[in-house]
């Protein structure tokens, strides 16, 4: 039954790419009135097309989207991001992906990120390894801090500095270089595709890592929630650290976290 789903998404997902790449965005809404949050005409009809068509054919799972209203977690259910990375999609036409996860009793079952403009479609499957466009992918490189490129945006520098202050300037000091993608699925995958070995955001929603972070933990990199309870986590924006080795997430804990960790134990 799961190879049913990955069979139709397989299928389905390029059909999709073909049908939107080269349509022009004529919409655009700020979301929450906030202007750095948008949504275009074809997030909204990507998702539809795609929340109808699995509706069609898997009828008992259920959905977590972002352009949803419904947003209640399900023993069967999709998590779909139409785009991830929807200021990339508008302004520059790459680096943004669609994003979508299935999930089984609250655990992670397979997901798909589709990196559109590049043509890569990943795929991981729990427990069976991750694939892009079906090639099996082997385990990301072990490196050190020193030795890795962060990608991560002023938002969440300056949301770790509030919570944290000077702590990126110390991780400044000690890794290689960094860079700032725009879309958390693809960071996650590129993590795992080993063009960089650390991912940090303070400002993710579950519908845009649920998949990635499938495709990342089966390559043997590491997805942390370091302030987050999981029971809430389809309401609220969370802080996300996505690593290429659960060492090297152990290396930036000492650096980010290990005050905020110890208060905590003490309490």
């Amino acid at each position: 039954m799961i190879q049913d789903k990955i069979d139709f998404l397989n299928d389905l997902l390029p059909k999709i790419r073909k049908k939107y790449l080269n349509q022009v965005t004529t919409t655009v809404t700020i979301k929450e009135d906030t202007f750095d949050n948008i949504v275009t005409d074809l997030d909204v009809k990507i998702q539809a097309e795609l929340t109808e068509t699995l509706s069609a054919r898997f009828p008992e799972v259920t959905f977590l989207a972002e352009e949803g209203e419904v947003l209640e977690l399900s023993d069967k259910m999709w998590i779909i991001d139409p785009i991830d990375g929807t200021k990339n999609f508008f302004r520059r036409n790459e680096d943004f992906a669609l994003s979508i996860a299935y999930y089984e009793n609250f655990k992670p079952v397979f997901g798909f990120v589709y990196d559109i403009a590049k043509d890569l479609l990943y795929l991981g499957i729990t427990g069976q390894g991750a694939f892009v466009n079906t090639k099996k992918m082997d385990h990301v490189k072990q490196r050190t801090l020193h030795e890795s490129i962060l990608d991560m945006n002023l938002k969440t520098n300056f949301a770790l500095n509030l919570k944290h202050p000077g702590c990126v300037e110390k991780l400044n000091k000690e890794i290689f270089a960094h860079r700032s993608i725009g879309s958390a699925a693809i960071s996650l995958c590129r993590i795992a595709h080993g063009s960089h070995e650390i991912y940090i955001s303070s400002h993710l929603k579950l519908w845009d890592f649920a998949a990635a972070q499938i495709v990342l933990h089966e390559v043997g990199g590491v997805v942390v929630l370091p302030y987050e309870s999981v029971s809430e986590i389809n309401r609220k924006s969370v802080l996300l650290v996505g690593c290429s080795s659960p060492s090297l997430y152990q290396d930036l804990e000492k650096i980010l976290f290990t005050e905020e960790l110890e208060l905590t134990s003490n309490s």
